[in-house]
């Protein structure tokens, strides 16, 4: 996603209070050269076409406006306060990343709900204010892992104090890879971007991506969709076969 914005000559600011920003520097990198994190963290195995595609990578990145904030404890009051300056400086920025929500520092409320509405709607005033897509990530329940392997879908629900996100965000995007759950999925190597809510097109919308080294790529949306298909109905609980003395069990008189 910021790789598709600065392509195109906008910036991205990005917050990140899990990663360092080293880290994300590593990520880009690997991204653009196609490459995965772990051939770069391992030198002495990348071929002279590794290398090849590492310095183009470099030459690419450092021609993108990309901005890390790599701090801790930030409250969402102080993103504003640096997004807005950024914004001033930088005209063209574009987009701004925050990750993930559940790190920003909470002010003191009575409960957890009003602190994240707090900071949730903090976000969306920013956004409108300075005209720039906002995007928050979010962690998702545990509640997802306990379900049936064909229930794993993320909804709304699964959000975390998901009622002021729902009502602020324009669109929630959830990321599935039943790869996950299963390595020998059907559907392994495809992760579906389903439209939770969008304001733009019906919800429940599915976007079929190609995961392959970390990194997401474009598939042929039909080849996704069958590869999914395929995936559900093996997920699907096999039926017992009925034994030959059940179909003629009758009750006692």
């Amino acid at each position: 996603m910021v790789e598709g914005v600065t392509a195109k000559g906008g910036g991205a600011l990005i917050f990140s209070m899990e990663m360092a920003a080293t880290q994300i520097v590593e990520r880009s990198l690997a991204g653009a050269g196609n490459l995965s994190v772990s051939r770069l963290r391992n030198p002495q195995d990348m071929y002279d076409e590794d290398w090849a595609r590492l310095t183009s990578a470099m030459a690419t990145l450092n021609d993108r406006d990309i901005w890390i904030v790599d701090a801790t404890d930030l409250t969402v009051e102080q993103i504003r306060a640096i997004a807005e300056t950024h914004k001033r400086r930088h005209p063209h920025l574009a987009m701004i990343m925050v990750d993930y929500l559940g790190l920003i520092k909470k002010p003191k409320a009575e409960r957890n709900d009003l602190a994240v509405a707090h900071i949730s709607r903090n976000l969306k005033t920013m956004a409108m204010r300075l005209h720039t897509p906002t995007f928050a990530l979010s962690q998702l329940s545990r509640a997802v892992d306990a379900r049936p392997a064909a229930q794993r879908r993320p909804v709304m629900s699964d959000l975390r104090d998901s009622g002021s996100i729902e009502q602020d965000a324009d669109s929630i995007l959830f990321l599935y890879r039943d790869e996950v759950y299963n390595p020998e999925s059907p559907a392994a190597g495809v992760a579906e971007v389903i439209l939770g809510k969008c304001r733009f097109a019906a919800a429940g919308t599915v976007i079929y991506q190609e995961f392959k080294n970390g990194h997401f790529l474009p598939i042929d949306q039909h080849v996704g969709k069958e590869k999914t298909r395929i995936q559900l109905e093996a997920a699907k609980p096999k039926k017992q076969p009925r034994r030959y003395s059940d179909k003629y069990n009758t009750e006692p008189f």
